[in-house]
């Protein structure tokens, strides 16, 4: 099946090497790998040494969240996010501010392994998780729009007959969306951000809005999402058609 992957695959995306993989949603929003599907052109180190740093990637969180969604990120965009979020507080240490370390413990992982660029694309089917990252080590060579766009669409069908030939379907899992997830574009950036556990300021930065206005869209989102004395969880969207 690996053999097949890689070269359906490869004749729409250029890539160094690949990673299938299997996991189950942690509670704190990580992802925990149950198990590698398949691997290519990467070391057995490599693969051992993320569970280590599992929990501070934020690649691996926003997959929690939302599978569906193509990711694409440089060393260098880990790098620069940790030094983005030391710079909020002066004269703390950037080792000390949350999710700064931890951007350059991944980035270090990463580059020690010749990794440059990564895209990952993914589903959340009956099976449960399944992944596929690609990986490329020139400094020049990133993932493009193109190549997320064939991942997008390339990827979920894939990674579906491959868990089909693994395990045995429940039709007791399945289930019909019944309501249409009422947020805005701008809303979902907000939630995707707010789930990650970005202070609300810092949304702002990014989004350049105040700061004021960035309070107001996650109260909104709240109100629609039917949220009450608690923090948002990525199950709140997950959830909301089967309510």
């Amino acid at each position: 099946m690996l053999d097949e992957v890689v070269n359906d695959l490869g004749e729409k995306i250029q890539f160094d090497a690949l990673i299938v993989g299997a996991g189950v949603r942690e509670e704190n929003g990580a992802v925990r790998i149950s198990e590698v599907l398949g691997c290519h052109g990467v070391s057995p180190t490599f693969i051992d040494g993320y569970p280590a740093i599992a929990d501070e990637d934020v690649v691996g969180q926003l997959f929690a969240a939302y599978p569906r969604v193509v990711q694409v990120i440089s060393v260098e965009d880990y790098r620069n996010l940790g030094k983005a979020e030391g710079k909020k507080a002066d004269a703390v240490c950037e080792e000390s501010i949350p999710g700064a370390r931890g951007r350059k413990r991944i980035a270090d992982y990463l580059e020690s392994n010749g990794i440059r660029h990564l895209m990952l694309a993914g589903l959340d089917s009956s099976f449960g998780l399944a992944w596929i990252t690609f990986y490329r080590k020139a400094y020049d060579k990133p993932f493009t729009a193109t190549d997320a766009e064939w991942a997008r669409y390339l990827v979920p069908a894939i990674l579906y007959k491959w868990q089909s030939l693994v395990q045995e379907l429940n039709p007791d899992n399945l289930e019909l969306p019944t309501r249409l997830l009422p947020l805005t574009a701008r809303e979902m950036q907000v939630a995707i951000l707010d789930l990650e556990g970005i202070r609300t300021k810092v949304i702002a930065d990014r989004l350049q809005l105040s700061e004021s206005y960035v309070q107001t869209i996650i109260k909104n989102i709240r109100a629609r999402l039917g949220i009450c004395g608690r923090k948002m969880t990525p199950q709140d969207l997950e959830s909301y058609g089967s309510v």
